[in-house]
């Protein structure tokens, strides 16, 4: 989940003013964060892990990929005329505390296996031994429907929670402002909200990703 932020000093921290969608070339060399890539299946379904506290089986992962496909559709839809104004799905189901990754796929080798609905970094709900991640199907000529593709023995509650997401998003975040965005040097300790928060450390900085509580009003 990758953004290119305007920062603005505020008091002690940098504060985002805008953020943009964008990709980035990884990081070389020492000053680079450490990501794994678990080959589900060789380099045909790869689900990436940013977090080195997340746990996981990766065997436990690929053979979940050999036991049926538990699909469900949301109430959530997206129009063509409504461009991309989804980007921020991805960031808010990436801000959830709990395991996360992406999926990334060839869509003609794993075709009639998984179906995500970004091919690249497709966000994913992971357990130990199951995963489910963002899919979409077409309706009708302009409409789109949200829902979550799932595999392993925790498919049913991934899926339940996935769905459950995206609904919440629908209502209190899809037409709002977005997170705030803020950066803090390390050693200090960013203040903790109500709302759902991305804590993100790296070498120098913490950054969040703070959105709203569901209960307020957009």
């Amino acid at each position: 989940m990758t953004r290119c932020l305007t920062l603005r000093r505020h008091e002690d921290h940098l504060l985002a003013t805008a953020a943009l969608q964008c990709g980035f070339v990884p990081m070389q060399g020492d000053g680079r964060h450490p990501t794994r890539r678990l080959l589900l299946r060789g380099d045909d379904i790869v689900v990436t892990l940013d977090d080195t506290t997340t746990e996981v089986n990766p065997d436990a992962l690929a053979s979940a990929l050999h036991s049926p496909r538990r699909e469900a559709w949301s109430p959530v839809t997206i129009t063509m005329h409504e461009g991309s104004s989804f980007e921020s799905l991805h960031l808010w189901l990436a801000s959830q505390p709990r395991p996360f990754g992406t999926l990334a796929v060839d869509r003609e080798r794993a075709a009639g296996l998984v179906d995500p609905q970004d091919r690249f970094v497709c966000p994913t709900l992971l357990t130990a031994d199951s995963f489910a991640y963002l899919a979409m199907r077409k309706l009708d000529d302009t409409t789109w429907q949200f829902g979550a593709h799932s595999f392993g023995p925790n498919a049913d509650t991934l899926t339940t929670d996935m769905i459950d997401l995206i609904t919440v998003w629908e209502h209190h975040h899809r037409h709002g402002p977005g997170p705030t965005i803020t950066v803090h040097p390390n050693g200090t300790h960013p203040p903790t909200p109500d709302g759902t928060q991305l804590l993100v450390t790296r070498r120098h900085t913490r950054i969040t990703v703070t959105w709203p509580n569901s209960g307020e009003p957009r």
